[in-house]
């Protein structure tokens, strides 16, 4: 129920910014634009393949298999009832309204254990992504999205300055701590020798509840992330205005090749001043780009002024982001 609301306080934020532009980074460097609402749609597509796992998951109990799981005391006990020990488990079980696996031992299979840490894991991977990308989106060097923030609240103890990320920061290290859990399950289900050991008993008795605790708290957070999460136009707007011009270059090029140019001598030329203007970024100037390139007379022959400043910006060079991005929308409201 949880995952669902938060996919829903994501599909929300998504239908928001479906179309505001900004820049998209690779390798943690400036790239080509995209949408804010198109990020958003990638964590809760995650999410939605997180929520299928789950659904898909179908717990089972051991059943009414006695001490090695052949029910032979219940079929010798039941010899002259009129019973046989399978209607008896298949009564036992719908009082209880679980079904029973076909074969087990002492114990239902380790392996159930080990599906259900995955699904709680996969959910913790999808989050985690989220949140870590969220600390890098309110870092000072983007500075495009922040946490919401009380009015008392005390962003840092030494620098009374700071906001620092502190919901997503918990996140990730509960996200963190519920991975590790999952090797337990795996362990269990590999070591639980022949017709059982008892050396799963002890530690199952933790990890399972503590996993389902961890991710309690982990889905509360992310709800209350993704609903008071702040997304800064002004921060966009600087990011989009300092590097999105270099991405829209390749606009440029596809253009001037439509109009006859030279790709190759047009490739150069854009190539160089796109240097220059990258070091006058790297000394903290406004990127002077489009005026070296409307500078530059073998451009400018097949290109008015007007034309070339309009292929410049970057903030429409964002293909099919807003279409995907309600595409996502749309998956979340048919849940």
């Amino acid at each position: 129920a949880k995952l669902i609301e938060l996919l829903s306080a994501f599909a929300d934020k998504i239908g928001t910014f479906a179309a505001v532009p900004c820049m998209a980074f690779t390798h943690l460097q400036s790239a080509e634009p995209t949408t804010v609402g198109y990020r958003l749609a990638q964590y809760a597509q995650d999410l939605l393949d997180d929520l299928e796992q789950l659904d898909a998951l179908k717990i089972k109990g051991k059943g009414i298999k006695g001490a090695v799981g052949t029910a032979a005391s219940f079929s010798l006990l039941l010899e002259d009832k009129g019973v046989s020990a399978e209607e008896l488990e298949a009564q036992v079980m719908e009082e209880l309204g679980i079904e029973a696996f076909d074969a087990a031992t002492q114990v239902y299979p380790r392996k159930q254990d080990l599906r259900l840490m995955q699904a709680l894991s996969s959910i913790a991977c999808s989050i985690s992504k989220f949140a870590f990308d969220f600390r890098l989106m309110q870092s000072s060097a983007i500075g495009e999205w922040s946490e919401s923030f009380a009015a008392k609240q005390v962003g840092s103890s030494a620098m009374p300055f700071k906001r620092n990320p502190i919901n997503c920061e918990k996140t990730d290290s509960l996200c963190r701590y519920i991975k590790s859990l999952e090797s337990n399950a795996w362990d269990n289900a590999s070591l639980c020798l022949l017709e059982r050991t008892l050396d799963d008993s002890a530690n199952r008795r933790i990890f399972i509840p503590e996993a389902f605790l961890a991710m309690d708290e982990v889905l509360e957070t992310a709800i209350k992330l993704v609903k008071g999460m702040s997304v800064h136009s002004d921060g966009i707007e600087r990011n989009l205005e300092s590097f999105g011009v270099f991405a829209a270059t390749e606009k440029l090029l596809m253009e001037l090749g439509k109009r006859g140019a030279d790709r190759q001598k047009m490739h150069e030329a854009i190539r160089e001043k796109s240097l220059e203007a990258w070091a006058a970024v790297q000394r903290g100037e406004r990127n002077p780009l489009s005026t070296l390139l409307s500078s530059d007379e073998e451009i400018t022959n097949y290109l008015s002024g007007e034309e070339l400043t309009s292929l410049l910006d970057a903030s429409d060079y964002t293909g099919r982001a807003e279409r995907a991005a309600l595409a996502v929308k749309e998956r979340i409201e048919k849940i």
